[in-house]
């Protein structure tokens, strides 16, 4: 089957062609792969072009899961001189960090963030998890009769797996390649997202005239459905140490 848009004006139909060629261009790459299989098995959902891996008539897509076994894909398309779109190749995205990342994709966490003596209805929506990259928005709030505090703010940050060294935590990238190669197999290890707060959508101060600040800083341990963690004061500049002072406790479960 040949899905193509005649062209009738070069100008006004063109980028309709591309359009056009570039979903069933997905749609029957899936079906070479997988001839049993229908459109509505594949979720494009979480997504996202690789800008890195894409260029001039070529472009790359990571992000695409398959419902029947729930594995995720990168696919590589190349865009032909009659605007079709030609699959070039495509690789399973296996790898521990791109599977928890593509968890953690469009996902939205809810809970209670306590602080001093109030406690804020929190929601998190994780938007963009790439690379170990982070970003996204947070919002608490507080019944009026209680202060009627309320922040909806952009966070961004990052997401790393610490491995326990010595009784600490480590970043992995703080970890020199030899540190790493002597890990034993059963080193305890976690996944740490740090955001932190960047604009302000909107706030409104508590009833007691207590301010929202912005230097504040999330240390999210991901425990199965859970973020748990802190909120603290980050240091005021690079090379004091990864410490923070204590600025509340926060608490999520994902709905989402």
């Amino acid at each position: 089957m040949d899905l193509k848009l005649s062209i009738q004006s070069q100008e006004g139909f063109c980028m309709k062609k591309l359009r056009c060629c570039f979903i069933s261009g997905l749609f029957f790459t899936w079906l070479f792969f997988y001839p049993s299989a229908y459109a509505q098995d594949v979720d494009f959902s979480k997504s996202y072009v690789v800008p890195d891996a894409s260029g001039l008539n070529s472009i790359t897509i990571g992000g695409i899961t398959t419902l029947w076994d729930n594995a995720t894909y990168v696919v590589n398309f190349g865009l032909s001189p009659d605007y079709n779109l030609i699959i070039q190749g495509g690789l399973a995205q296996t790898s521990p960090s791109e599977v928890l990342e593509q968890q953690l994709r469009n996902s939205t966490w809810q809970g209670i963030y306590d602080v001093n003596d109030d406690s804020f209805s929190s929601t998190l929506t994780l938007v963009v998890v790439q690379d170990g990259y982070v970003g996204g928005e947070i919002i608490h709030s507080e019944p009026a009769e209680q202060g009627g505090g309320y922040l909806h703010s952009r966070v961004t940050g990052d997401i790393v797996t610490q491995y326990q060294v010595n009784g600490t935590f480590m970043d992995e990238d703080r970890l020199s390649p030899e540190e790493l190669a002597n890990l034993s197999l059963d080193t305890p290890n976690r996944q740490l997202i740090r955001i932190k707060r960047v604009r302000a959508l909107k706030f409104i101060n508590d009833g007691d005239g207590s301010a929202w600040s912005t230097n504040r800083e999330y240390r999210l341990i991901l425990q199965d459905n859970m973020l748990v963690g802190s909120v603290g004061i980050p240091n005021d500049s690079y090379g004091q140490g990864d410490a923070t002072s204590e600025n509340g406790n926060i608490s999520l479960m994902r709905v989402k």
